[in-house]
């Protein structure tokens, strides 16, 4: 998907997620978490998602009961409340439609880097979208300072035993890291000011050319997103097939570029 112009992959995966969070028909959360965690598989993050899907799922399909007790099918009492086979498959269904919500938000984050954020958000809202790209840097950047303070502090033998001790020496390491990159901040926003960041008429360079190709790709997905959501809306089955496809789509593109990249 990395090929594909940055509005196509931005509509697809936005369309998926919305399509996600609005149903709870099992089919389409079948759909939605077979094609999230295999487009998360093929970039190299399946394990953690899929800690992350059974986690949401058991939380939901354990706690609806104590919530709900409305069902034909009671299964047994707890504390003189029903536990009914209806409420723990309405929650099974409400988690796997969350995980599949953040199984597309998380792929979301995969394809569309800092780059292309900056690409489709910077023309309309350049504001927010230097914000967004500074907070997407800054935070992996505090991280690594947060470990490297931390690993230097600890050459140095300052820090000490006891819980106490040991949260004097966690918030020494925060507070350094977190000088450390404000005033990297406060540094770039000079320099982003040096060059005439916000003049008028000042141009940008990009790599991204919307090709004929990403016509009918945006085209089709379109297509396909109105008939999954008409499908979805009415519950129409045939249509459901649509969204199938849609899922299988970043997929699709992610396999087409690995086997282009191999041959």
């Amino acid at each position: 998907m990395r090929e594909w112009h940055p509005s196509v992959s931005a509509v697809l995966l936005l369309s998926l997620m919305l399509l996600s969070a609005f149903s709870t028909e099992p089919w389409v959360i079948l759909c939605s978490l077979a094609g999230g965690l295999t487009f998360c598989a093929m970039t190299g993050g399946a394990k953690n998602q899929l800690k992350t899907t059974l986690f949401v799922v058991a939380v939901f399909t354990v706690t609806n009961p104590l919530f709900s007790h409305r069902g034909e099918q009671v299964l047994f009492y707890l504390n003189h409340n029903a536990v009914t086979l209806d409420a723990i498959l309405l929650g099974a269904r409400i988690g796997g439609m969350l995980a599949a919500s953040l199984c597309w938000f998380s792929a979301f984050g995969r394809v569309l880097d800092t780059e292309r954020l900056v690409y489709l958000l910077g023309k309309a809202f350049p504001k927010i979208a230097m914000l967004l790209s500074s907070a997407l840097r800054m935070i992996p950047l505090a991280k690594r300072r947060f470990t490297a303070v931390g690993e230097a502090r600890e050459a140095a033998d300052l820090g000490g035993e006891g819980g106490t001790a040991r949260m004097r020496f966690a918030g020494g390491n925060l507070s350094v890291s977190l000088g450390m990159t404000l005033e990297s901040a406060v540094q770039s926003g000079n320099s982003m000011k040096a060059r005439g960041f916000g003049l008028p008429g000042r141009t940008a360079y990009t790599l991204f050319r919307f090709a004929p190709r990403d016509g009918v790709l945006l085209a089709g997905v379109l297509f396909l997103t109105v008939l999954s959501a008409w499908g979805i809306l009415f519950e129409i089955p045939v249509l459901f097939i649509c969204f199938g496809v849609l899922c299988a789509l970043p997929s699709l593109g992610e396999g087409r570029e690995k086997l282009r990249w191999r041959s």
